[in-house]
Parts: C-alpha cells; sequence; structure tokens
C-alpha cells in the first residue's frame, strides 16, 4: 500500500512540475516575444517557451497552435532538435521560395508528409517586407493539418516565424480567427 502512494506522490509531483513550465496569455495584452516581436491577443492561450522562442495552445499543441520560431542565424536549422550534418539549414540571402523549401524541409524531418503550400504572398509586418504562406499535410501520426506562416528576414535577428497550426477538422477553423487575430496585431520590436 506504502509503494502505491509513493507511486501516486511521485505522478502528481510530476503533473505539477511539468504544469509549471506553462503560463497563461491573457487577451488583451501585449507579449513580446524573442525580442522580435509583440503580439496582443484577443483570447487566452496556454504558452510553453522553447529554444527558438515561444509555443501557444488552447487545447492542446497536438490539436492547435501558435508559434514564434525567433532569431535563426545564418547556418542554423530552424529547430535545435534538427541539428546534425543533413539538417537544412537557414542563409541570410534566401528568397521567400527558399525559405518555404526550409519549412517544408523542417516539417519533412518532423514525420509531416503529403505537404502542400499554397498562396506564398508578400505580407508585411511593421512596414517591413515580410511574405506568408499557407499548407496542407499530415503530422507523423497521420492526423490531416492546415496551418499559415508570417516569416520575417531581418538583417540583425535572422529568420523569424509566426505560424498557426491546427488539426484540419475542427480545430483549424474553431480558432482561426484568433490565430488571425495574433497575426493582424504582430509587431516588430
Amino acid at each position: 500500500m506504502r509503494s502505491l502512494q509513493l507511486i501516486a506522490c511521485v505522478l502528481a509531483l510530476g503533473l505539477v512540475a511539468g504544469c509549471a513550465a506553462y503560463r497563461e496569455i491573457p487577451p488583451a495584452k501585449k507579449q513580446e516575444i524573442g525580442g522580435v516581436f509583440r503580439v496582443e491577443p484577443a483570447s487566452s492561450w496556454s504558452s510553453r517557451k522553447t529554444g527558438q522562442g515561444e509555443i501557444w495552445t488552447v487545447n492542446g499543441f497536438g490539436l492547435e497552435r501558435m508559434a514564434f520560431i525567433t532569431n535563426v542565424t545564418d547556418g542554423s536549422p530552424l529547430l535545435s532538435q534538427n541539428q546534425g550534418k543533413d539538417a537544412p539549414t537557414f542563409h541570410k540571402n534566401m528568397t521567400a521560395t527558399d525559405v518555404v523549401d526550409l519549412y517544408e524541409a523542417m516539417l519533412t524531418s518532423n514525420g509531416y508528409s503529403q505537404i502542400e503550400v499554397t498562396n506564398l504572398r508578400p505580407h508585411s509586418v511593421s512596414g517591413q517586407d515580410a511574405f506568408r504562406f499557407d499548407y496542407n499535410a499530415f503530422d507523423n501520426k497521420g492526423l490531416a493539418k492546415r496551418g499559415m506562416v508570417v516569416a520575417l528576414i531581418d538583417g540583425d535577428k535572422g529568420l523569424n516565424l509566426v505560424l498557426y497550426e491546427a488539426a484540419a477538422e475542427h480545430y483549424y477553423e474553431a480558432y482561426r480567427t484568433d490565430a488571425e487575430s495574433v497575426l493582424a496585431s504582430l509587431e516588430k520590436i
């Protein structure tokens, strides 16, 4: 009986410790991300810091998420977990099409398949040239996903991405307005 109580306590502590890494993002309060962006969400999110920025979610990262990947320097991969000699890397002279290809390669390295990028178009963040694109894919568990990405290449701060990705069925449309609101509030610091 004592060992069951001990196991229950350890599990409870693990859950509490796991929750400590998250913080609430309240609506209508400006948030600074990675020293690059300032955004003002219209609704509440939960946030977790990552090596390259932050990830926000409402129901869980596998269902919907906003991700901020910031300060990707010349010669670095988009995600630190994708480091290695064959990891596709960002280079400061990349074009929008090159960055789309880099993003696709990152998705592929994370087990995504049947990736279809659409609607690559110019975008502006605080008057600075940026670009935006949409995509459809299947994640490494076979779940259909939809996403939208805003990308900004900054001479000082490298490549910076803000993306919204969600399960194509229900979640993408359910939180799309909230995600668009975050993108519309995007300011460069």
